[in-house]
C-alpha cells in the first residue's frame, strides 16, 4: 500500500500516486470490495458485502516557476457494492508547493490521523485498528477527515517532517463523518489543531501527533488527544506498534461523565514472495470505570494478503473484539464494533468477522 501524503512535499503521509508537474488531470483510485462473516456471543451471524474506502480522484499540478506549483485534488468515496458515492467526501483541496514546503486549503485527513495510518497492517477493512483506537470507538477523536483545514507540510529535513493542520469547524457543527461524535448539549467554538512529526529513515518509522481545541471539547467532551507510532522492518519481517491518550474534558462540556481513553496495539508482518502473513492485537481502557472487565476491550486480527500484481491483492482474515458499556457515572454506552457490527445496547460480549476481499488500485 502506497503512504503518501502530498508526494511533493512528504513520502509518507497520504495514500495517493505523485503529483504531475504539468497542469495534465491524473485519475486515480482504490476499488476494495469483500465479503464479510459476522457472529457473535449469541451465535447469532450475518453475511455483507462491503466497499471498503473505495474511492476515484482526481488531481494535478501548475508549474508556476521559480520552484512554485500550484496542487489540486479532488476525491470521492464510492460504495462499489451498492452502485453509488459521495462527491468530493475525501481529502479535497488546492494549495501550493515549493521549496519551503505546501500549503493547502480545503478537506483533508488530521495529522493525528495520518500518524495510525502509518502502521496499521489492517487498514480499511473489518480489522481497522480505528475499531479500538480513533474515530470508529464511539466516542470520536480527532482522528478524522477534517472541514475547512488550513494545512502545512515542511519539507524532508534528512528523514523528518513536520505536518500541521487547523480546522475552523472540522464536521460543519452539526454533522459527524468518520465518527465525530457531537454534542448537542453544549454550545460552542468548534475549532480543532492538530500537529504531528514524523522521522522516516530506511527501515525506521516514529510517529508523534497531538491534537486540541475547543472543538474537541465542546463536541467530544475531551481536552485533548495524543499519539505515538513506530515501525521497523527487519528483512521480511515488520514490526509496528501504536500508543493511544485520550483527555476527557470535565464539567459542563462533558455532560455523560465520560472517562479518560487509552489504547495500545502490536503487531507484526511476514513476506513470504507474493504473500504477506499479518497479525496484531489492540487494548483499550477506560478510567475509573465500574469493572474491568466491561471498560477494556480489545481486539485481536490475523490475515493474508497474497499480491496478485502490484495493483491487485486478495486476501483472507479473521478478527474478534470485546465490547464494553457501562462507563463512569453518567452510564454512556459506548461500543466497541467491528466495522460497526457491534453487540446491542445493553449486551455484553464479543463479536467476531471473517472476510474475504480483492483490492485494485489504479
Amino acid at each position: 500500500m502506497k503512504k503518501s501524503l502530498i508526494a511533493l512535499a512528504i513520502a509518507s503521509a497520504v495514500s495517493a500516486p505523485a503529483f504531475a508537474a504539468t497542469s495534465n488531470v491524473d485519475v486515480y483510485g482504490v476499488l476494495n470490495l469483500s465479503v464479510n462473516w459476522y457472529n457473535d456471543q449469541f451465535d447469532s451471524s450475518d453475511i455483507q458485502v462491503t466497499s471498503n474506502a473505495s474511492r476515484i480522484g482526481f488531481k494535478g499540478s501548475e508549474d508556476l516557476g521559480g520552484g512554485l506549483s500550484a496542487i489540486w485534488q479532488i476525491e470521492s468515496g464510492i460504495n462499489a457494492d451498492e452502485g453509488n458515492g459521495t462527491f468530493a467526501s475525501r481529502n479535497t483541496f488546492v494549495g501550493l508547493s515549493g521549496g519551503w514546503g505546501t500549503a493547502l486549503l480545503g478537506k483533508h485527513d488530521t495529522p493525528f490521523k495520518l500518524v495510525g495510518r502509518s502502521v496499521d497492517l489492517f487498514g480499511d477493512t473489518i480489522a481497522d485498528s480505528r475499531n479500538l483506537m480513533g474515530s470508529n470507538l464511539g466516542l470520536g477523536s480527532s482522528d478524522m477527515r477534517a472541514n475547512n483545514v488550513i494545512a502545512y507540510v515542511s519539507p524532508n529535513f534528512s528523514g523528518f517532517n513536520v505536518v500541521a493542520a487547523y480546522s475552523t469547524d472540522p464536521v460543519n457543527s452539526t454533522s459527524a463523518p468518520d465518527g465525530f461524535s457531537t454534542n448537542p448539549a453544549v454550545v460552542g467554538n468548534t475549532d480543532v489543531l492538530t500537529i504531528n512529526g514524523t522521522y522516516t529513515n530506511g527501515p525506521l518509522y516514529l510517529g508523534a501527533a497531538y491534537s486540541t481545541g475547543d472543538g474537541l471539547k465542546n463536541y467530544l467532551a475531551q481536552d485533548d488527544n495524543w499519539r505515538f507510532a513506530a515501525g521497523y522492518t527487519l528483512g521480511d519481517f515488520r514490526i509496528v506498534g501504536q500508543y493511544d491518550q485520550y483527555n476527557a474534558s470535565s464539567g459542563a462540556s462533558n455532560p455523560l461523565d465520560i472517562p479518560d481513553y487509552s489504547a495500545w496495539m502490536v503487531g507484526g508482518s511476514y513476506t513470504m514472495g507474493a504473500m504477506v502473513f499479518k497479525a496484531d492485537y489492540i487494548s483499550g481502557s477506560f478510567d475509573n470505570c465500574d469493572s474491568a472487565d466491561i471498560c477494556d476491550p480489545d481486539q485481536w486480527a490475523i490475515g493474508m494478503d497474497y499480491n496478485l500484481s502490484k495493483r491487485t491483492t486478495v486476501y483472507g482474515l479473521y478478527a474478534s473484539g470485546h465490547t464494553v458499556l457501562g462507563l463512569g457515572a453518567g452510564d454512556s454506552d459506548i461500543n466497541a464494533s467491528i466495522d460497526g457490527y457491534s453487540l446491542s445496547t445493553g449486551d455484553l460480549g464479543s463479536v467476531g468477522g471473517f472476510a474475504l476481499g480483492i483490492k485494485h488500485s489504479f
